[in-house]
């Protein structure tokens, strides 16, 4: 369902990305930003463009999403590990994004009654 890779940025720095497996974007990836500081970045269009096409009720995306985010926990550590070691992380699971992220993806389950 989700892949997590090191990559090189479009900035040309080592990047960690998580994929959905049917598409070729991350959905999200860590990139070091300034020092020894990696943030986090959303792909915004790439989250709406999931919610939208989605067919699944608002109970599945929901098991969907702590899905998501059992993978995303996981791969902050191996990302810290592997990629960033020693630097500090700007987590997902700690962000406003995580909010976000599924305000999106739910919120079309609920917009569009699907039960």
């Amino acid at each position: 369902m989700f892949q997590g890779y090191i990559l090189e940025s479009s900035k040309k720095q080592v990047a960690y990305g998580i994929y959905v497996d049917t598409l070729k974007n991350p959905l999200l990836y860590f990139e070091r930003s300034t020092g020894n500081t990696v943030g986090l970045q959303i792909n915004e269009g790439l989250v709406e463009y999931i919610s939208k096409k989605s067919k699944a009720s608002l109970k599945e995306r929901e098991q969907y999403f702590n899905a998501f985010l059992t993978f995303v926990v996981e791969s902050e550590k191996k990302a810290a590990y592997m990629a960033f070691k020693g630097e500090k992380m700007e987590y997902l699971s700690d962000s406003k994004y995580l909010v976000q992220i599924r305000g999106m993806y739910l919120g079309s389950a609920e917009s569009i009654n699907v039960e």
